[in-house]
């Protein structure tokens, strides 16, 4: 008889035992979610090295194709005889030939000129970095041709993918657009008075943009560099 009780006790005890709540499809899609968030957030921070050497495959794949248009389109004229002002004006220096002041009054003037008839090289190089580090990169999931050499890819930080804003906001940082774009609005509608001194001023707030982003990559533990801060995003090493 005592058997028999322990064995109804054991039978009520799985039927009545409470069900457990099936998860719906809302909450599973967010757990899974927080799951590839937390192991793209987990992933090894890569060393610079790799980063460098994809970044330099980058630049120079950028700038190869940017080389071979602009080698199909008919040189400037005023830009090759201002180019040899320039020169000019250089080697005079250098021999003693002018005083710093005038050689400093014939540079501005020259600079502004040499750029000014540069205006169709700098829109294309802007518009090639776009192409590139934001839309292909994009299309590309988070990987351009030398991450993808180097094994290392963008991902964001908090979100399930990357989105073209997070890649946006990082080449106008780390790929200098902000900058190269402040520079031609500057040599477009500054004039001659002012473009030399903004130019420069914007040249030197891009290398310290560098400095500080290549500092942040090298001391921070996830390897985050300021653009990948304003971004959302981390370069992380894949196996």
């Amino acid at each position: 008889m005592p058997r028999e009780k322990k064995k109804k006790e054991e039978v009520d005890a799985v039927i009545y035992e409470p069900k457990k709540k099936k998860p719906s499809v809302k909450e599973e899609k967010n757990y899974s979610d927080k799951e590839i968030v937390l192991e793209q957030t987990s992933q090894t921070k890569p060393y610079f090295f790799p980063r460098l050497i994809a970044y330099i495959i980058d630049i120079l794949l950028v700038s190869l194709v940017c080389s071979g248009v602009l080698f199909l389109i008919p040189k400037n004229e005023n830009y090759q005889k201002y180019m040899k002002e320039y020169e000019q004006i250089q080697a005079d220096f250098i021999s003693e030939n002018i005083t710093y002041e005038e050689y400093f009054n014939k540079s501005v003037d020259v600079i502004y000129d040499i750029d000014y008839n540069n205006v169709i090289s700098m829109i294309l190089e802007i518009l090639f970095i776009i192409l590139y580090f934001v839309v292909f990169q994009f299309y590309n999931k988070g990987q351009t041709f030398g991450k993808r050499l180097m094994k290392l890819r963008v991902v964001s930080v908090k979100e399930k993918e990357l989105t073209l804003n997070q890649m946006v906001y990082r080449a106008l940082i780390i790929n200098s657009i902000f900058i190269n774009l402040l520079i031609l609005a500057s040599l477009l509608f500054l004039g001659r008075s002012y473009y030399y001194y903004a130019s420069a001023s914007l040249q030197f707030l891009a290398g310290g943009i560098v400095l500080v982003t290549l500092f942040m990559i090298l001391f921070r533990k996830d390897g985050r560099g300021l653009h990948d801060v304003v971004a959302g995003t981390k370069v992380i090493q894949e196996n």
